[in-house]
């Protein structure tokens, strides 16, 4: 499976993953809503380290941008 989770991303997905799991640790949801939040923790973490995220391949969305390689001639101008 190809990369489909860009930087800014995955950032986002492990920030958020690391504030579920100290809300879990902290005792501050109930029991349910600690055993989902931990998942979704997990998921979140593990998606945002390997830059793969199956959500995101089932809805063909892909945020990680491959950069254009850098030309020295200016193909706009006709020269």
């Amino acid at each position: 499976m190809t990369r489909n989770v860009g930087p800014e991303d995955r950032v986002v997905r492990i920030v958020v993953a690391i504030g579920l799991a100290v809300l879990v640790y902290v005792g501050v949801l109930s029991s349910i809503a600690s055993i989902v939040a931990c998942i979704i923790a997990a998921y979140l973490l593990l998606s945002g380290i390997f830059a793969r995220c199956l959500i995101y391949k089932a809805a063909g969305i892909d945020t990680s941008i491959q950069e254009q390689p850098y030309s020295s001639t200016d193909d706009r101008a006709g020269l």
